[in-house]
């Protein structure tokens, strides 16, 4: 099954030490050593996806949390831009985007493609902007272009009769739209967010995601478990466990307002917090799947966390089988070499 999404290009410059593109088809795995840029590349793709539709490039957001501007500029140079680009396959139209910024003037300036060409670049000039149209045709725009995949940062000062601007127009409200909960994004620092009891009340779950860091990974599990709009998902939920080590699993109020996950495993029962790094790092991955829209990117940073050796194969399989299941495009980063080999010889990119 094909997805509604797919993610055919990524590129950084600029965005830390990342000087780079990668081409992307179907399930994909970026393979390198430690401080090899795989996280910085997914946590750019993240940053602009949680911006999606948003008046200003998001630093903080519900995919990626940059406390500081410095952390993401080159050198900490907050006035070198940085760019983020991708393209993605639309239901077989292929758009583009591409958003430069610089945190020290607030500089911006984005792109929107087609089938890989520009059809115009928008420009801040001053308080206001320009874009810039196949042919050399230029409009004027009242506002400088900071609204991020939205065609709200293409607002010309007087009607525009050019069918270039149009296209450029129609593109930025297809991303806008059909990028809408389409990206979810499982970080390598799923491990710190496993605590012994949970708040009840979380202002604005995801009604689709384990948050990026795993952190409603018990909040979740707990409304598959009890609520009756997700029992479609409560026999795939079982049937994936036992793959992260888990013979069965509870979620229930143990204080006024505080939940906690309890994980039976080996025959006994145990706090959730006390589990094995293993199973920390593979629940959340799985209850993504699980839970994430069909069609969708599922971007999930060292995938082989945690996971000895023996068991890699098994849950890589897992997350390959999950996938195919929801038409889900999975992008994997990961450290070992047998993994890569291991999805290779699956006719993984």
């Amino acid at each position: 099954m094909r997805g509604v999404v797919e993610l055919l290009r990524l590129c950084a410059r600029g965005f830390r030490a990342l000087d780079r593109c990668v081409d992307f088809k179907g399930n994909s795995v970026l393979f390198g050593p430690p401080n090899s840029g795989k996280t910085s590349l997914l946590e750019a793709l993240s940053m602009l996806m949680q911006s999606r539709g948003e008046q200003w490039i998001l630093f903080e957001g519900p995919l990626l949390i940059i406390h500081e501007a410095e952390d993401v500029h080159r050198g900490g140079d907050t006035a070198a831009p940085f760019t983020i680009e991708a393209h993605w396959d639309l239901g077989g139209r292929a758009l583009g985007y591409s958003y430069t910024f610089a945190t020290k003037g607030s500089y911006v300036e984005q792109a929107v493609y087609e089938d890989f060409k520009p059809l115009a670049r928008l420009i801040k000039r001053g308080d206001r902007g320009i874009a810039e149209l196949a042919g050399g045709r230029t409009a004027e725009l009242c506002t400088a272009p900071y609204a991020v995949l939205s065609e709200d940062a293409l607002i010309p000062c007087s009607p525009v009769e050019d069918e270039g601007f149009r296209r450029a127009e129609r593109a930025l409200m297809e991303l806008r739209i059909g990028l809408k909960d389409v990206y979810y994004f499982v970080s390598g620092r799923r491990l710190a967010a496993w605590k012994y009891t949970y708040e009840t009340h979380v202002d604005l779950l995801p009604a689709t995601s384990v948050g990026s860091e795993g952190q409603y990974t018990a909040h979740q599990i707990s409304r598959i478990l009890a609520q009756p709009q997700f029992e479609p998902l409560r026999d795939p939920l079982y049937q994936v466990l036992r793959i992260a080590g888990v013979d069965d699993v509870r979620v229930g109020l143990v204080s006024t307002g505080r939940i906690a996950m309890y994980i039976k495993s080996g025959g006994a029962w145990t706090n959730a917090y006390n589990a094995g790094n293993f199973t920390k790092s593979v629940l959340p991955v799985l209850v993504q799947l699980i839970l994430a829209n069909e069609g969708s990117v599922v971007a999930v940073d060292d995938a082989d966390l945690a996971v000895p050796e023996d068991l890699a194969e098994q849950v890589l399989s897992a997350y390959a089988e999950l996938a195919r299941r929801k038409g889900l495009q999975l992008v994997l980063s990961a450290k070992s070499p047998a993994s890569p080999r291991r999805l290779r010889g699956w006719g993984w990119a």
